[in-house]
């Protein structure tokens, strides 16, 4: 499906005119979202997927993966090659990296062969600041990488701060994989609580339960 056949011309012109080079570019996604509907913001993903490489500002790369996760389920078989080739090309840093690996996730796109090792930082307290190789571990346990889970699992293990914990926890229990529920399951009865809006939010244990249940619904 070309974009030209389904986008407005103002989102055409908006497309055409995208520097992928610049961090002017990196809304792109937001201001298409916003005056298109959802077969042109599909179709627009795939056209900047055509068009990202190596020289694509971080800005945008962290714009057009958050987009790849948000279509991910509506992406053919054609974009979602376009979508991959684009991950073979575009730069990588660590301040990309819960877009990144959030889009390689959704997409089940495997590019391991691509990334080879990249460097371990584990020192982050929760998965929103600094939390790079949380994400990258993530991808990998979505893959069935089990050492990758161990990993997840050690590291909301080691951390005693509950609020961090239940930070942990919940992004955990986003992941498709299996062996999480077990994880979640095994802070059960664990009464640290997270942070509230005034005072003491709720107790491990019970977020540990909605989640579940939320992961058992369809």
């Amino acid at each position: 499906m070309d974009y030209t056949d389904v986008c407005p011309p103002s989102v055409v012109e908006l497309i055409l005119q995208a520097n992928l080079a610049s961090s002017t570019a990196g809304t792109l996604f937001s201001r298409i979202a916003s005056a298109s509907q959802l077969d042109c913001q599909v179709a627009a993903l795939q056209a900047v997927a055509n068009r990202i490489s190596a020289r694509s500002d971080l800005q945008v790369i962290d714009d057009f993966t958050g987009a790849v996760a948000t279509y991910a389920r509506f992406l053919s078989p054609e974009a979602k090659a376009a979508v991959k080739e684009a991950y073979l090309l575009m730069p990588y840093s660590p301040s990309v990296a819960l877009n990144y690996f959030g889009g390689l996730r959704a997409t089940g796109i495997d590019i391991r062969d691509h990334l080879g090792r990249l460097p371990e930082d584990w020192s982050f307290q929760q998965p929103r600041q600094g939390a790079a190789t949380w994400h990258q571990y993530l991808y990998l346990a979505s893959l069935g990488d089990r050492d990758a889970l161990k990993a997840l699992a050690d590291k909301i293990a080691a951390t005693s701060n509950g609020n961090d914990a239940t930070n942990l926890l919940q992004s955990l229990s986003e992941l498709k994989a299996e062996g999480v529920d077990a994880i979640l399951q095994s802070y059960a009865n664990d009464q640290r609580t997270a942070d509230g809006t005034e005072g003491p939010g709720m107790p491990i244990a019970q977020n540990v339960m909605i989640w579940l249940m939320m992961r058992a619904t369809p």
